[in-house]
């Protein structure tokens, strides 16, 4: 089998988009940011509660601007998505919904379904003036423009792989200093049903490096988009390590 490469560009997604020909992506899995971080929520660092404050990387001045911003994501990803091809985005709960049934209605992409991951030590609510935050709600769109054509690729693992609601505990086998790591098994699995060895996935905004290395260890190339600095240095010294332990066999 040939070797995947997992290649890893620090830019702007928009920018760096802008060189990927057309139809040239096989899947996308990308984790974008929430826009929470102005929201005063509360959660726990180390033994400190703390503001949910992510970083500028997780800030805009308006929902308005947010928004804007995530359609003008989802148009290179239209153009750079192979015809019927797929790809999981993730959103907070505010939003994941609303996305991609207005995805679908600009005639963009189908949405198929929204794939729970269920968190089984969800945090705390510090305020208790709500419920718990216990799932991630992602959407599996598929690039057809509301044809609901066969997706191009989808490998049906097992019946009990293959359930809508998966679960995982938070930090569990934590690889990076991203503060929003997505577990690399759940993350893996998604690779293996949207794409077959050696194909492409791209991550536009590839935080810890999940998904490049998850698709590296199988065998599919990625490539990995990232804006700041720190987060590509933490993704080089994880592909690195995936490297040597495929090496060391």
């Amino acid at each position: 089998m040939k070797k995947a490469v997992h290649k890893i560009i620090q830019g702007d997604c928009l920018e760096v988009m802008k060189k990927i020909p057309d139809s040239s992506i096989d899947f996308i899995c990308s984790d974008f940011p929430y826009n929470i971080s102005n929201n005063g929520w509360l959660t726990k660092k180390g033994d400190k509660i703390v503001k949910a404050d992510f970083g500028e990387w997780d800030k805009w001045d308006s929902q308005e601007e947010y928004i804007d911003f995530v359609f003008q994501v989802c148009d290179e990803y239209k153009r750079i998505l192979k015809p019927n091809a797929s790809m999981v985005l993730f959103f907070s709960y505010q939003y994941s919904g609303w996305l991609a049934y207005e995805l679908q209605r600009r005639w963009l992409f189908t949405f198929r379904t929204p794939i729970i991951f269920n968190k089984t030590n969800p945090q705390l609510h510090y305020r208790k003036t709500g419920f718990r935050s216990c799932h991630e709600s992602w959407v599996w769109l598929v690039n057809d423009g509301w044809n609901f054509s066969r997706p191009r690729t989808f490998n049906f693992l097992s019946q009990s792989k293959m359930k809508n609601v998966l679960n995982y505990a938070i930090g569990e086998n934590k690889q990076s200093n991203h503060p929003t790591e997505k577990p690399e098994f759940l993350i893996g699995g998604l690779i293996e049903v949207f794409t077959n060895p050696n194909e492409i996935v791209l991550d536009s905004f590839a935080g810890g490096g999940t998904t490049g290395v998850a698709a590296y260890k199988k065998w599919r190339n990625c490539i990995s988009i990232e804006r700041e600095a720190g987060f590509i240095k933490t993704i080089k010294a994880r592909q690195l390590r995936a490297e040597r332990r495929i090496k060391g066999g």
